[in-house]
């Protein structure tokens, strides 16, 4: 008999609250993530909870004795996943669509001891402190591994990047090595370049990188950079995102900030190779705004259009929920989060895609065209889909 979601959680907070706790994290359905693990503070071992909404991360410290109702209150609600690590196995639990639970227990080959320093440094892919041929590279670091102050920012963001394309998923099983990374409206490349830089270099995966704009100057620009590197596997090219022709599937599509339907065309793209991971941080939203039926939708929502700013808002949020099912319906497990905070990039909203082998819901198509009907629009994504999937929208 399957598990329930009680007894799984019950489970989960057992060894959330066993003496040989090494690390946990949970990720809440709201976008939320937990980092729990034992701290020793003035003698005392005690269980610090890292909590990170998006925006900020509040941290507090609990006794052991106190920490087991808290435990219970923190495996509450809407869940995605759940891992545990204690000395001897790693927990964990994954949340399908409807909440079922999927639990897995793997055994350490070794005993791990936890880590109980307080204060320690915030752990990073790329770390501050140790020189990096490639940030030094692309500027963000000095020969003596400092950061620059006028780059901490863009510093801040690579590290997400790759922490977010890490827990997306596994690497080593999107496919025969050398994974093709395809970097569609590229620009600068910063955050390709440090994912490809982490995948060779420290996760010793090969991996290719192929960067497509259509600026000659910004191609010529970093073609340079790849050559200072002395690295082989890096290419770009000028061209148009539409007419591309990848030598083969890729395993990661990635395009950030490209604007307007290039996120679509590097979407579209990207289910035409059927790309296991695609990331999309959108930007300049215009086509479904000019649409008619916009213009002139009714419902509740018609007060939202009168001023331009929240006209424009919405518009992003149709654009982007619709293109996020699409993505679902093609057979992608599919969320839209916040790319990093706020004070680090203002073009922080990031769609995340990892195909699964599970067949669409046909509620899914439901969903999609009722938005559609409500708003009275048709996204740019649609029209330049795959043609199966665009006769499945379409019905």
């Amino acid at each position: 008999m399957a598990p329930t979601s009680d007894s799984v959680l019950i489970r989960a907070a057992e060894r959330l609250t066993a003496a040989d706790l090494v690390q946990a994290t949970i990720k809440r359905g709201d976008g939320g993530r937990l980092t729990i693990r034992p701290v020793g503070i003035k003698g005392r071992r005690m269980v610090q909870v890292s909590a990170f909404d998006g925006r900020k991360t509040d941290v507090k410290n609990y006794a052991t004795a106190e920490f087991a109702e808290e435990a219970r209150r923190l495996l509450s609600g809407e869940l995605r996943s759940v891992m545990v690590g204690t000395a001897i196995e790693e927990l964990t639990v994954q949340f399908s669509r409807k909440g079922r639970p999927i639990l897995s227990v793997r055994r350490r080959t070794e005993p791990v001891e936890p880590e109980l320093t307080h204060d320690r440094a915030i752990e990073r892919p790329l770390p501050e402190g140790k020189p990096d041929r490639l940030l030094q590279a692309i500027g963000l670091m000095t020969a003596e591994g400092r950061i620059k102050a006028d780059r901490r920012r863009k510093f801040v963001q690579i590290n997400e990047f790759i922490r977010i394309v890490l827990e997306t998923g596994d690497l080593k099983t999107l496919g025969e090595p050398p994974l093709l990374i395809l970097d569609f409206g590229c620009g600068n490349a910063y955050l390709s370049f440090a994912l490809h830089h982490y995948v060779t270099e420290k996760l010793g995966i090969a991996a290719e990188l192929v960067g497509v704009d259509r600026t000659a100057e910004i191609i010529e620009r970093n073609a340079a950079v790849a050559a200072s590197l002395g690295v082989t596997g890096i290419s770009f090219e000028v061209g148009d995102i539409g007419s591309h022709q990848a030598a083969r599937p890729p395993a990661i599509v990635v395009a950030l900030h490209a604007c307007d339907t290039a996120t679509d065309a590097a979407l579209a793209k990207a289910l035409e190779y059927e790309a296991k991971l695609i990331f999309a941080a959108p930007c300049c939203h215009h086509h479904l705004q000019a649409q008619p039926g916009f213009l002139a939708a009714g419902g509740a929502h018609r007060a939202l259009l009168h001023d331009g700013i929240l006209r424009e808002r919405l518009g992003d949020l149709v654009t982007d929920e619709l293109r996020a099912l699409i993505l679902r319906i093609a057979g992608y497990q599919v969320d839209v989060i916040e790319f990093t905070a706020p004070e680090h990039t203002a073009k922080n909203l990031l769609i995340r895609a990892r195909r699964t082998s599970r067949r669409a819901d046909a509620r899914l198509v439901e969903e999609y065209r009722a938005l559609k009907a409500e708003f009275g629009v048709t996204p740019y994504l649609e029209t330049i889909a795959p043609p199966t999937l665009r006769a499945h929208l379409r019905g």
